[in-house]
């Protein structure tokens, strides 16, 4: 029994730990291609951070007085674009990208075929182009893989470049989105106005008026003076005919006198007010009330977007980012993966732990059985 138990101890540590530990030491001996890799920081401010940033140091100090001028939307844009197939796209076009690890054949985690579909190239590109974005700072770290030093520098460099032409078109875009809505805006608040006032002017003419609530005011005016003559007027006639005969002349010049007045009274009236017919002040003056507050509301508006217009220029013209380098990319002078001491200890780790787990459950196995 100890024996066998020997011998499936024996074959249990060949299989589980020699066996995978020599595989491995033979692939990262002979297999594994070295890749180095070249990093950069890079941040995402606008126009007046970046003015700042170009006139002081890079590191901590920067970034915490430029904080507030950070623009989180246009980094989650940048970062989006890193990983994307355009970046991708621009590189091949560049660089050659996929020709630079098609090259080489003896390691086989790392090596992709000529012809390859998009999307298995893309998911090779994300794992050769790590990006990392620090959510307090807003701060990009961007890490390019290569089979040589000049490659992977060369990569990322290439990246920051089209990085910078794709914040500018962005920012670019925004503005010009902006602006543009200010514009037509502003167009149409021109065209009501214009409109508005035509309108009314066409009415002035029509009705040969300037002013029509003036002249409905005027004729108030008159239509006042009238009832107050005409009072007058009767009171005199009540005296006359306290004293003098009615068939007077003197009454019945003073009684024609009141009568014209009541005429004339009463046609001044019909001229002022109406509730239905056109040519009547009252209508008139209405009509004319509103077509000038539509003007004078169209006026407001056409001035609200001409304000409108220069302010949103301005805050374009402040909304224009940049990308600014923090960190430059570095020229990498040892390869940086893989971590081959480190992966076959943490290997051999696992390794020791699987094979113990499985010793003690056979273990408990033969204690059940028995």
């Amino acid at each position: 029994m100890n024996s066998r138990n020997k011998r499936r101890n024996k074959l249990l540590l060949l299989f589980i730990i020699v066996v995978p530990m020599v595989l491995a030491i033979i692939y990262y001996g002979l297999l594994a291609v070295n890749r180095y890799a070249s990093s950069a920081q890079v941040v995402v401010v606008d126009s007046a951070a970046a003015s700042a940033l170009s006139q002081q140091t890079a590191g901590a100090a920067i970034l915490a007085s430029t904080t507030k001028q950070i623009s989180k939307q246009e980094t989650i844009f940048l970062y989006e674009y890193l990983t994307s197939p355009d970046m991708l796209a621009a590189l091949e076009k560049k660089l050659r990208w996929h020709e630079h690890f098609a090259e080489q054949y003896s390691d086989p985690f790392y090596w992709i075929g000529e012809k390859v579909s998009r999307e298995d190239l893309l998911k090779f590109y994300e794992r050769m182009i790590t990006v990392h974005v620090d959510e307090l700072t807003g701060l990009l770290t961007i890490e390019a893989q290569g089979l040589s030093p000049e490659f992977a520098h060369t990569t990322l460099s290439a990246m920051l470049e089209q990085s910078q032409n794709f914040i500018n078109d962005v920012s670019r875009q925004l503005a010009t989105d902006q602006v543009k809505f200010a514009e037509d805006e502003l167009i149409k608040a021109r065209l009501d106005y214009e409109n508005k006032r035509a309108a009314l002017v066409e009415f002035q003419s029509k009705n040969s008026l300037l002013d029509a609530e003036a002249a409905a005011k005027s004729q108030a005016g008159i239509i006042a003076t009238l009832e107050a003559t005409l009072a007058t007027e009767q009171a005199n006639l009540k005296v006359l005919l306290g004293t003098l005969n009615p068939n007077s002349p003197q009454v019945r010049q003073q009684q024609n006198r009141v009568t014209a007045l009541k005429k004339q009274l009463e046609t001044e009236r019909r001229s002022l007010v109406s509730s239905a017919q056109d040519g009547h002040l009252n209508v008139i003056a209405a009509a004319f009330r509103k077509l000038t507050v539509d003007a004078e509301i169209a006026e407001e508006a056409y001035k609200l977007s001409v304000s409108a217009l220069q302010n949103a220029k301005i805050e374009a013209n402040k909304n224009i980012h940049s990308l600014v380098t923090v960190v430059q990319p570095n020229m990498p002078e040892d390869p940086t993966y893989p971590y081959k001491l480190y992966n076959l200890l943490t290997l051999l780790v696992v390794l020791l732990f699987i094979y113990g787990v499985t010793r003690f459950v056979i273990a408990s196995i033969e204690d059940h059985r028995d």
